[in-house]
């Protein structure tokens, strides 16, 4: 007959195999979220565009010109522009703090990317940029896409009133076949007409989330984030050029937990498997 002691030592020999599986079982419930990487998110990387300050213009570092209805002639002027801009103060010693097109700033850093073009061209189709990152669609992930979206303020010799709408689109690109889109998710002006919750001169994050199953169709191909000024004339001012900005873009994952039944299995496993292993060690000796 085992001592108490022997049965506590063969008891704590028994449990740690039963606790280990409970460990990763319950590891696997718990879920971990990552950051992916989005090239140039803040649009601060001006490097090799064309600069007219406070302005930069051309594609931006990071980013390729969407431009659907090629009405852009490459984004650079001299109607259809992508680029960035920088607030400035105009009277740093006057009113410091207080920016040009958008009086707090940039939502995030200094610059933020435009979509602009001018009075005349509103309704001819819409363009903006995109970018494929490296990352790939994953099963049982959920994605979580930010963006912040800026309604520019008049200034400088621009009429900027009104707003001509955007959209944000979560993408998957199928670089063996063509480089076929898949839209995954995406905000079609939720912000804007006829909700009107962007106030001239500042910026709301728009946000969309996308949960992959158990075996995606776009299981992977690379993910992108497009950003698209709608190009539509604000009925309240017809004469106004049409802008919208882009700040801070940021793209979260997340493995999505395994039902919730699982930590009961795991409690089952130390309950059943720890007694019956302690049982036959003892019988052993």
């Amino acid at each position: 007959m085992a001592s108490i002691d022997e049965i506590m030592i063969l008891a704590r020999r028994a449990f740690w195999p039963g606790a280990a599986l409970s460990v990763l079982l319950l590891s696997a419930v718990s879920a971990s979220a990552a950051s992916l990487t989005v090239v140039n998110p803040g649009f601060e990387d001006i490097s090799g565009e064309i600069v007219q300050a406070p302005f930069t213009f051309g594609p931006l570092n990071g980013w390729d010109l969407y431009d659907p209805d090629t009405i852009t002639a490459g984004g650079a002027g001299g109607t259809y522009y992508i680029g960035t801009l920088t607030p400035t103060e105009p009277d740093p010693i006057g009113a410091p703090g207080v920016y040009s097109y958008f009086p707090g700033g940039g939502a995030e850093g200094q610059r933020v990317g435009i979509a602009f073009n001018f009075f005349g061209s509103g309704g001819g189709g819409e363009y903006g940029f995109v970018q494929t990152l490296a990352d790939t669609v994953q099963a049982n992930t959920e994605y979580t896409l930010q963006v912040e979206i800026g309604n520019i303020a008049s200034g400088l010799g621009f009429n900027l009133d009104g707003f001509p709408g955007y959209r944000v689109d979560l993408l998957a690109i199928d670089t063996l076949n063509g480089n076929a889109v898949t839209i995954l998710e995406q905000d079609i002006n939720t912000l804007g007409q006829p909700a009107n919750l962007i106030p001239e001169g500042e910026f709301r994050t728009s946000s969309l989330t996308y949960i992959t199953g158990a075996a995606p169709t776009e299981i992977n191909q690379n993910l992108a984030i497009r950003l698209v000024n709608l190009n539509v004339i604000d009925p309240a001012f017809p004469l106004a050029d049409l802008e919208v900005d882009f700040d801070d873009v940021r793209l979260d994952a997340v493995v999505v937990p395994l039902p919730p039944m699982l930590p009961l299995i795991a409690l089952m496993v130390v309950t059943l498997v720890v007694p019956r292993r302690t049982a036959k060690i003892i019988a052993r000796r």
